[in-house]
């Protein structure tokens, strides 16, 4: 996954701009401090060590998961660890180059807020926004200092999903083809961060078949009726770090295809409403609402930030950014 370009001007300010590297004239550019958002959004301005669900807290290793049924099968852990002896070119890394500029073993190693989120990660939001304002999220991961940006292709395949480091499965407009799907899972089996929500809608044949199509290479699956909130039964999970209380409004329980394949991070009484898994040397995490991105629920729940920390900090690529304190 490619980097764009970013400088360091000042302790607090961070300057990023697209590059002619391999993601395409489509970058979004980034210009801005901690309270200056320039980014692009065209709708609204561990492992899994199965055991019944629950993890350990930890973030090594890979999941068995490789497809369920008569869906895909993929080859698994196929990143490349031949690079050669790391040569230091600076002390400290100042810009998103795509290298380990001081050899700690991170590339871009850049966190100027200390926010524990990445400043050089690439972010997509895939489909249109829900049926509420996003805005105030949408700002807020621009200044956290990643470059995001809103993308619904008409078509998805290695190309489409190649500059991104994380993305985001958000209203889905669309069905996807075994193609398409298979894209997917090669992208994180190569080291991407998924992420999933839903319940934009009741209609399953929208909120819960069109995302399951991605999700079922991954053991997961949105399923049942609507349910309510809020989420206050968290298991150990780094994504569950600091949480007691997070805004659950119409979504629907997250299932797995293959009994332990994957950890559940969060749940109603009874029914779990969060998964997480490894796949390769990527990750994903379904979430069952997509309330947390509203601005609602952003001026009155202040955990949702902490969710979405924790979050892109568990799906970031592992060899991308040192991970967050704690």
């Amino acid at each position: 996954m490619s980097r764009r370009w970013a400088l360091v001007i000042a302790p607090w300010t961070v300057l990023a701009c697209g590059g002619d590297d391999a993601r395409g004239e489509g970058t979004a550019t980034s210009v801005g401090s901690l309270g200056t958002l320039s980014t692009t959004d065209a709708g609204t301005a561990g492992s899994s060590t199965g055991g019944g669900g629950s993890s350990d807290g930890s973030d090594a290793g890979s999941s068995s998961a490789a497809g369920s049924g008569d869906g895909p099968s993929f080859d698994l852990g196929d990143a490349d660890t031949t690079a050669g002896a790391c040569v230091p070119t600076g002390e400290v890394e100042s810009i998103c180059d795509g290298a380990d500029d001081d050899c700690n073993g991170f590339v871009d190693d850049i966190d100027v807020a200390g926010d524990g989120i990445c400043d050089c990660l690439e972010i997509a939001l895939l489909g249109a926004p829900g049926s509420l304002t996003s805005s105030m999220f949408v700002e807020w991961l621009g200044m956290q200092g990643t470059s995001t940006e809103r993308i619904d292709p008409a078509l998805v395949d290695d190309a489409t999903l190649a500059p991104y480091d994380i993305i985001i499965l958000d209203q889905l407009t669309r069905d996807y083809a075994a193609a398409e799907v298979t894209a997917f899972a090669d992208w994180v089996d190569a080291g991407g961060g998924l992420m999933a929500m839903t319940g934009h809608t009741a209609d399953p044949a929208i909120a819960q078949t069109r995302p399951n199509a991605i999700l079922a290479s991954f053991e997961l699956a949105y399923s049942g009726a609507l349910l309510n909130g809020p989420v206050t039964d968290f298991l150990p999970h780094p994504i569950s770090m600091g949480l007691t209380s997070v805004t659950f409004t119409g979504g629907f329980a997250v299932t797995e295809l293959q009994v332990g394949a994957t950890d559940v991070v969060a749940q109603l009484p009874g029914t779990p409403v969060a998964r997480a898994t490894s796949f390769g040397d990527g990750k994903v995490f379904a979430w069952g609402d997509e309330w947390i991105e509203y601005d609602s629920e952003w001026s009155t729940m202040p955990e949702i930030n902490q969710l979405w920390v924790n979050a892109l900090g568990w799906l970031r690529p592992s060899d991308l950014c040192a991970p967050p304190p704690g």
